[in-house]
């Protein structure tokens, strides 16, 4: 492929196009996937979907040369102390666990989805499955044993990196699984995680995104969530340059649920998007589904969410609510609810709200005895409360307590 496909492009564009050609190992549906992106081009804010996270700015700053020699010094995470089964992602490089296979489970490194049929028309997702060359799969057994799985995204390096996560999550299974994205590299990372979730099934996700501040990060779950499964999530993110953790969720037949909850904490020029899409297509679905941001200095709290309720989907129940704290006069959120609903016998519903923190209630603590930054902590924890509720393992959910309170150290 030696002919540039883009437009007047950009550093960063021309050295995709040149890695794109330099792979021996690319396919037909690849090629075909990479020229639709040049056509589509990265998104940016003339695009509505796109308007408050724009990746087009963003990337034409970035520097277009991978680092290959970064170096990857790889603490133990904090949710070690679960005895989880860790696979990493390091710059891109799928390292899989050592050691007996568990009963009930597979892995392994397998090759990426050639098309998504749902993100035919996402810019970045197109151009993931036109580079990314392996993906980790996973096969969970109802009989896997009762162990967290944790899968650790740790970017080091400048550039950029695109990876892919393939799992299948038999009948009536059952699975915890725990996604980190970490790291001080300040380039470019991209990862698609594709699942199933078959009848009976039950999948808790948990997502913390704490990487340096130079990070441009998109990451994209689309889950099909078959009969009587549910596909219950909860996201943290302290944000990025650019971030973006969207969920495109379908709920395929009857008795499917989901339970999204997410929260932002943003400080300086930190910046978090939270997108979700979740497609009612069978009746007797449900659907929760809670935002939290608080930001300050000059952070930038974005949340887009919204439920589509197709004909056949009678009795669905849904409801979406989204609400903001804006810790100084500079920080900033965005929050745009949706609903678009074609049957006649639903109960959905969506809410937004933003605000301060109140001032009677600190008045109130102060009185008692806290000092103003404890006061201001007690109130910003106690917000936040409510999306910890989905989050049914003890000793998960004091982890997520306690990068809460770090976060909370006022000077």
């Amino acid at each position: 492929m030696s002919e540039v496909l883009f437009n007047n492009p950009t550093p960063f564009e021309i050295d995709l196009q040149a890695a794109f050609a330099g792979c021996a190992k690319a396919t037909a549906a690849q090629a075909a996937a990479f020229e639709r992106f040049a056509k589509l081009g990265f998104p940016n804010r003339r695009l509505e979907g796109w308007k408050w996270s724009d990746f087009n700015g963003a990337l034409r700053k970035l520097s277009s040369a991978n680092d290959t020699e970064a170096h990857a010094d790889i603490a133990q995470s904090k949710f070690a102390a679960l005895n989880p089964l860790e696979f990493r992602i390091v710059n891109g490089r799928i390292e899989l666990p050592q050691g007996e296979l568990p009963d009930g489970l597979r892995y392994g490194v397998v090759d990426p989805v050639a098309a998504i049929p749902e993100l035919e028309s996402h810019a970045i997702a197109t151009l993931n499955v036109a580079m990314t060359r392996k993906a980790l799969g996973i096969e969970i057994g109802e009989d896997a044993p009762d162990r967290p799985i944790l899968i650790r995204h740790i970017n080091t390096q400048a550039g950029f990196a695109f990876t892919q996560t393939l799992m299948r999550v038999s009948v009536n299974a059952r699975v915890r699984l725990i996604e980190t994205y970490e790291g001080e590299g300040s380039g470019f990372y991209s990862h698609i995680f594709h699942m199933v979730v078959r009848d009976g099934a039950q999948f808790h996700r948990t997502v913390v995104h704490e990487t340096g501040a130079d990070q441009i990060v998109n990451a994209v779950c689309a889950a099909k969530v078959d009969a009587d499964a549910a596909f219950n999530q909860t996201s943290l993110s302290t944000g990025s340059r650019l971030s973006r953790h969207e969920t495109i969720a379908h709920l395929w037949a009857p008795g499917g649920s989901s339970e999204i909850n997410s929260a932002a904490l943003l400080c300086d020029d930190r910046h978090s998007d939270f997108t979700t899409y979740v497609v009612h297509k069978a009746p007797h679905c449900r659907t929760r589904q809670l935002h939290k941001g608080v930001a300050r200095d000059r952070g930038r709290n974005v949340f887009q969410g919204k439920f589509e309720v197709e004909r056949e989907a009678q009795k669905t129940d849904a409801k979406m609510t989204a609400n903001a704290l804006l810790l100084s006069d500079t920080a900033e959120a965005n929050h745009k609810p949706e609903l678009e609903i074609y049957a006649d016998d639903v109960e959905c519903a969506h809410g937004s709200t933003c605000g301060a923190l109140d001032e009677d209630a600190l008045f109130y603590l102060r009185q008692r005895g806290l000092n103003e930054p404890s006061a201001h902590a007690l109130l910003v924890e106690a917000f936040l409360g409510e999306v910890l509720d989905g989050i049914d393992d003890e000793r998960l959910g004091e982890i997520f307590r306690s990068k809460i309170a770090d976060w909370l150290v006022y000077e």
